[in-house]
């Protein structure tokens, strides 16, 4: 079901609002008013796409409501219309912020046609205000200043203006590739400049060199249609190859051509294609065991490493965890005044080796704040990967020769057990609000009660 654009008219001439109306509600929801007072009402309520304002109201001057609505309502177009005929009145209208001017008396088919254009426009701005921050994105800041992170960041800002150097980028998972991957992208002086991603462990094997060189139609059973490679798109530009370490053998030689040659085929055609790109890979395994095992030929690796960049666990740069952990939690507290941190909780922070790097540390802000009842967080739980537990507990530990199910469901159990326990603790045995934060169903919940002996 398409839903109805809706629409407000406001004219003074009843007559002319009856035929409005008439003439639009067949397309659109049309609301009509013969003053601007009631119509201002609406538009305080909800956001309307169009107006169709009267120039001159005998309560008000048009222009005058034009900048007063346009400065409360900017995502609303208005279309004035008006008795005058003259070019220049509509000339200073559409100067004032209108979106376009109809003289009366009009013809239907007239005003039918500016409503669709000006309405086509309105959801043209609203996909480019989707699509810009895609196209523009807010700056990357690699947060960290100890040493070792400045001497990073200071080898980074070398490669400025050093686009032809494929640089790879070597860490423990977490630790941030992506977001230096996309540093030192956005660091070049051209702004306009391709930066396109390839998760090599996402794409299926047999589908790898269509989607990195592109395939012409017809090529197989499903190519329905030619489409260009990720490094055909990043032509210009930077492509970045995460995980490269998962990239099959067979597609390893494909790709040493296209990093020496700069040229692609597409899969199907014998058509050479000239591209221009800068490499960024990223891998969290050893390069050394990649090659001695043979998984990776040692020529695309040296193709690939003009300049390695190590980026280093969080267990040794602990300095950075105060200025890691108020980056998070200004970036997803939504109280109305930003909660600190109490000594007692970043120590716990202090003390942990962070086995998940910088996105363990920012998924235990991110659920902290949830247990956060006032400005201050106090206590820190962390769920280590390794137990299946939180820090400070209790872990229940398994024979690994001896595994079953039964294990793994008292593990899921205990879980959730000390997870709904902490929520009511949080919120000092209030089950409601323990509820509301843990986002459960009440019957889920309070079934869980029971089952954990929670109940009291």
């Amino acid at each position: 079901m398409t839903i109805k654009h809706e629409i407000l008219v406001v004219d003074d001439d009843l007559i002319l609002l009856q035929a409005m109306e008439s003439a639009l509600a067949p397309f659109y929801s049309v609301e009509t008013f013969s003053n601007s007072n009631a119509a201002y009402s609406v538009l305080k309520r909800k956001t309307i796409p169009l107006v169709i304002l009267d120039l001159h109201l005998p309560e008000v001057y048009g222009l005058d409501l034009l900048k007063k609505w346009k400065g409360e309502f900017p995502e609303t177009e208005i279309i004035f219309c008006s008795g005058e005929q003259k070019v220049e009145k509509a000339i200073e209208c559409l100067r004032h912020g209108a979106s376009d001017f109809i003289s009366k008396p009009f013809k239907k088919d007239d005003l039918l046609y500016l409503v669709n254009r000006t309405l086509e426009k309105h959801e043209l701005k609203k996909k480019i205000e989707k699509l810009n921050p895609l196209i523009n994105p807010m700056p990357i800041d690699f947060i960290g200043r100890s040493p070792i992170i400045l001497e990073l960041l200071k080898k980074v800002s070398l490669l400025k203006n050093h686009p032809h150097l494929n640089v790879i980028l070597l860490g423990e998972s977490g630790t941030g590739k992506e977001i230096m991957a996309r540093l030192l992208h956005q660091q070049e002086e051209e702004s306009n400049r391709p930066f396109v991603v390839v998760n090599m462990p996402a794409i299926p094997s047999n589908l790898m060199e269509a989607e990195l060189f592109g395939v012409e139609k017809g090529a197989y059973t499903d190519a329905k249609q030619s489409r260009a490679g990720k490094f055909e798109l990043a032509d210009g530009g930077d492509i970045f190859l995460d995980e490269i370490g998962d990239l099959a053998p067979d597609t390893q030689a494909k790709l040493l051509r296209t990093l020496q040659e700069k040229q692609i085929e597409r899969v199907g055609s014998s058509r050479v294609r000239k591209v221009s790109f800068r490499t960024i890979s990223a891998t969290n395994q050893p390069l050394s065991d990649l090659m001695s095992s043979g998984r990776f030929r040692e020529d695309v690796i040296y193709r690939l490493s003009d300049m390695v960049l190590w980026l280093p666990p969080l267990r040794e740069r602990k300095e950075d965890i105060p200025l890691l952990t108020h980056y998070f939690i200004r970036k997803y507290s939504r109280h109305s005044t930003v909660p600190t941190l109490s000594s007692a909780a970043l120590e716990t922070l202090l003390n942990y080796h962070w086995p998940g790097n910088v996105r363990q540390l920012e998924s235990t802000i991110k659920r902290s704040l949830i247990f956060c009842t006032d400005n201050m967080i106090k206590e820190i739980e962390i769920y280590d990967p390794s137990t299946f537990n939180s820090l400070g507990k209790e872990t229940i530990r398994l024979d690994k020769t001896d595994v079953s199910s039964d294990d793994f469901n008292a593990l899921t159990k205990e879980f959730e057990k000390n997870i709904i326990h902490s929520a009511i603790k949080k919120f000092q045995g209030d089950k409601n609000a323990a509820m509301t934060a843990l986002k459960l169903p009440r019957a889920t919940f309070y079934r869980k009660l029971s089952e954990f002996g929670l109940i009291n």
